[in-house]
């Protein structure tokens, strides 16, 4: 489709295709994948020539994976990205996307915080992010904040609160649809 797309010069589908590759990377957890798609299109294609709510969606996709990728590699470069995706979501809620934002920002910025050790602010950040997907009916992104949030716990230590976490996630996979999701996780679960 890439090929299709730059021969005929469509932008729509070459951008659907990328945004469509992003999106199975994203929430499969595989961050790199998201890491080096987003890097490669950038090249040929600045986010100044996307809309505006597609970009919103690929600064959130991008925060939380160069933010995931910061914890684990313990690499600048990843933690530097994801303070600018932060700094851009902030940039978007404040122009008038708050309903549709909110919970993505929110949900980036407990990443940041759990990256910086601030883990009371963290904790804080993942339950309002969660909040905010619920009462705007976004139910996969309610989803990954309670599974994010189930990470968080389990990584430290607080492991019964994780779990209970991640089966919410999980009931909010199923709920949406995302039978694979759904699988992936029952999988970490298992090994808890």
């Amino acid at each position: 489709l890439d090929e299709i797309g730059e021969r005929t010069n469509s932008y729509i589908l070459v951008h659907q295709n990328f945004m469509c590759r992003m999106s199975c990377h994203f929430w499969m957890r595989e961050y790199m994948d998201v890491a080096k798609l987003s890097e490669k299109y950038s090249e040929k294609h600045p986010s100044s020539q996307q809309k505006r709510i597609l970009e919103v969606l690929r600064v959130f996709f991008e925060g939380i994976a160069y933010l995931s990728l910061a914890r684990d590699t313990k690499q600048a470069k990843w933690r530097s990205m994801g303070e600018k995706a932060v700094i851009k979501m902030c940039q978007f809620e404040s122009i008038g996307y708050k309903g549709n934002i909110e919970n993505k920002s929110t949900l980036l910025e407990a990443e940041l915080l759990y990256l910086n050790g601030d883990i009371g602010l963290a904790e804080v950040a993942y339950k309002a992010s969660i909040k905010s997907a619920h009462a705007h009916k976004f139910i996969h992104e309610e989803a990954l904040a309670y599974e994010l949030f189930g990470m968080f716990c389990v990584e430290n230590r607080w492991v019964d609160k994780g779990t209970k976490q991640l089966h919410i996630a999980l009931e909010k996979y199923k709920e949406w649809g995302a039978t694979k999701k759904a699988n992936d996780l029952q999988l970490f679960i298992d090994l808890v």
